[in-house]
C-alpha cells in the first residue's frame, strides 16, 4: 500500500530528504510521492520515515494501491541493487521485532523516534552497548505542531457604517474593486476602492509569504543542528571507543609482560662467573 501526501501538506520539506528511495519531490502546490518507487520504507525501517516526521499528518497510505511486503522488499531490491537486505530486513509489516545483526556488540538504530532514526546512522561503525536503557543511547526530539494558516478567503474584516455608526462582518472576498457591500443595519451601500483592496490583499500575501518562509527557516535549522548535534556525538563515541581500545591493548600487554617475567618455582637460574671485572 504505497504512501501518499494529501492535499493538507503545508510544503514544509521535511520529508524529502527522509525518503530512502527518492520518492518525494516537490510539486505543483504540495510535495508528491512517485507510487513507483515508495517501498514504505521496508528493508530501512519498520516505520514510514515521511509519517513519522510530518509535522501534520499527511503522509498516509493509500487505500487504492496495496502491495504486499514481499512486493516491496522487492521493488526495494531492485532499486538499491548494492544493499544487501537479507531476510531479516526491516519492515513496518513487522514492527517492533528490529533487525538481529552478526555483532553482538552492535545494535541497529532505535526506530522509536524519527530524531533517532535520522540520526543514528551518522554513528555507524560505533559500537552501542545493547543492554543500555534507550535514554543512553539517543533522545527523542521534541514534536513541533506547525499552526496552520486559515484559507485566504476564510478571513472576515469588521466593517463600521459611516452613516448609521453600527459595524457588520463582511469576507474579504467581498472587497474587491468596484464591488458594492450594503450595511445589514441602515442598508447604506459602500463602494469598495482600488487602495482597500490593494491594502487587503497585500496584507494576505505578504503575511502569508513570511509565515512560509519562517517556516521554512525554522525547520531547516533545527535539521541543521539536529545533523551538527549527531556529527559531534558520533565523533565523541568514535574518540572514546579508540581510547578504551588503546586501554583494552595496554591492560594485554600488561599480562603479557606479567607472564615473561615471573619467576616460577623451579626455573633455572643462570649462574654468574666466580669473578667479575667491573
Amino acid at each position: 500500500m504505497a504512501t501518499m501526501i494529501t492535499t493538507d501538506c503545508i510544503s514544509c520539506g521535511a520529508c524529502e530528504p527522509e525518503c530512502p528511495n527518492n520518492a518525494i519531490s516537490q510539486g505543483e502546490t504540495i510535495f508528491v510521492i512517485d507510487a513507483k518507487l515508495c517501498t514504505e520504507c521496508v528493508g530501512f525501517h519498520d516505520y514510514e520515515a515521511c509519517a513519522a516526521v510530518c509535522p501534520v499528518d499527511c503522509c498516509v497510505t493509500d487505500p487504492n494501491n496495496v502491495e504486499s511486503e514481499g512486493a516491496l522488499i522487492a521493488r526495494a531490491r531492485a532499486l538499491h541493487l548494492d544493499t544487501p537486505f537479507g531476510d531479516d530486513f526491516e519492515s513496518r509489516f513487522r514492527k517492533g521485532q528490529g533487525r538481529q545483526t552478526s555483532s553482538p556488540s552492535k545494535t541497529a538504530p532505535s526506530a522509536q523516534a524519527a530524531f533517532d532514526a535520522r540520526n543514528a546512522p551518522a554513528q555507524s561503525g560505533v559500537g552501542v552497548d545493547s543492554h543500555a536503557p534507550p535514554s543512553a543511547i539517543g533522545f527523542v526530539e521534541s514534536e513541533v505542531r506547525f499552526i496552520r494558516l486559515p484559507e485566504v478567503d476564510s478571513w472576515t474584516i469588521r466593517v463600521r457604517c459611516y452613516k448609521c455608526n453600527e459595524t457588520h462582518i463582511e469576507s474579504v472576498r467581498h472587497f474587491m474593486v468596484g464591488n458594492v457591500i450594503f450595511c445589514p443595519h441602515c442598508n447604506k451601500s459602500m463602494a469598495v476602492r482600488d487602495n482597500l483592496s490593494f491594502h487587503i490583499r497585500t496584507l494576505l500575501k505578504t503575511s502569508y509569504k513570511k509565515w512560509d518562509k519562517e517556516q521554512k527557516e525554522f525547520t531547516h535549522r533545527r535539521q541543521k543542528e539536529l545533523t551538527e548535534f549527531s556529527e559531534r556525538r558520533a565523533k565523541e563515541a568514535q574518540a572514546f571507543q579508540s581510547h578504551q581500545q588503546r586501554e583494552l591493548d595496554g591492560i594485554g600487554q600488561q599480562f603479557e609482560a606479567l607472564g615473561e617475567s615471573y619467576d616460577a618455582p623451579g626455573k633455572p637460574i643462570k649462574k654468574g662467573a666466580r669473578f667479575g671485572w667491573g
